[in-house]
């Protein structure tokens, strides 16, 4: 029984990663399995699935820690976290911080005994909610390593994304990594790539990011011929997006196409192609250990944002389920 649910917990994954390779549902889909893997395997007796189990919840441990640490940064070092123009309201953070209390005290009163008797049980749906946040987390680190380790071999336009330019003009290091990662990526190529920098004008920058890009692989000895400008877009959509339209006017409709951006953001950006239809591959440029933490907190939250609606949803869907019940067995 053990053993025949996890085979059909794993082909149900499988079938998921098939169908959306690149997607957020697919890393959901096997998030959830996952979890569900290690729950059954808890419950069995063998030796074998007792070993699952422990590597497992070993993981979920991990993965639960890097999430509090994330959600400690947003809320004790957003510096570390946001750009400029970027911040957290007063309001937004003082709402967090209750809400990690009354999950907390909602825990401390499950485990004291006295739950029943109190008030806590109507607000169930807030650690109900804080799982469902959990599984997104887990989910999107799982997307992350996925992208990561599937990286393209070859490719016949690379698009480059931006990622702002410091003082006005100039390109910083997170840049001028998926820059330099594209080049070397270009070069190992039988034939010649053509390289499409994406990234329009910023209110603090003096040119738009493609042409400082553009400027940067042409001093590094790439032929300017071979590179097209894609000067309008303002975030990972709109990069994609427009540049879609660029390579589509190229021989063969672009190829093979491949994105080239940061390791903690090629996810996301893969995601998003695969939501206007595009199956495109992806190549991670890497960032130094120290500024991973803060860029992830700030990936994370870009990706909760891609279906506010549907999160709103199912926080109005739990508190309904956790007040009906309550009123049902009163």
């Amino acid at each position: 029984m053990v053993l025949s649910t996890i085979v059909l917990l794993v082909c149900l994954t499988a079938l998921f990663t098939f169908w959306q390779p690149r997607g957020l549902t697919s890393a959901v889909v096997t998030t959830v399995s996952c979890a569900l893997i290690i729950i059954v395997a808890s419950f069995s007796k063998h030796l074998w699935a007792q070993v699952l189990a422990h590597v497992g919840w070993t993981l979920i441990a991990l993965v639960g820690g890097l999430g509090i640490f994330t959600l400690l940064l947003i809320l004790n070092a957003p510096h570390l976290v946001f750009r400029k123009q970027e911040h957290l309201t007063y309001g937004l953070i003082a709402g967090i911080w209750l809400w990690v209390i009354l999950a907390v005290g909602w825990g401390y009163s499950l485990n004291s005994g006295h739950f029943g008797s109190s008030f806590w049980p109507w607000l169930t749906f807030i650690p109900a909610f804080s799982t469902y946040l959990g599984i997104l987390f887990a989910a999107s680190v799982l997307g992350a390593l996925r992208a990561d380790w599937w990286r393209a071999k070859r490719a016949d336009t690379l698009l480059v994304l931006g990622a702002g330019l410091q003082h006005g003009d100039q390109i910083g290091r997170v840049l001028g990594s998926r820059l330099d990662t594209a080049l070397a990526f270009a070069q190992r190529q039988t034939k010649k790539p053509t390289m499409i920098v994406s990234g329009g004008q910023g209110p603090d920058e003096t040119c738009p990011e493609s042409t400082a890009m553009a400027a940067y692989l042409v001093a590094r000895g790439w032929d300017a011929k071979d590179i097209i400008e894609e000067k309008q877009a303002t975030n990972t959509l709109s990069n994609v997006l427009y540049s879609q339209r660029l390579w589509s006017q190229l021989p063969d409709g672009g190829g093979k196409v491949i994105i080239v951006t940061s390791n903690y953001h090629l996810f996301r950006a893969e995601h998003l192609a695969s939501e206007l239809g595009l199956r495109i591959g992806g190549y991670p440029a890497h960032v130094r250990w120290s500024y991973l933490p803060g860029a992830w907190a700030r990936e994370f939250l870009a990706i909760i944002m891609l279906h506010p609606r549907l999160h709103r949803g199912v926080l109005v869907g739990f508190l309904t389920a956790n007040v009906l019940w309550l009123l049902l067995i009163s």
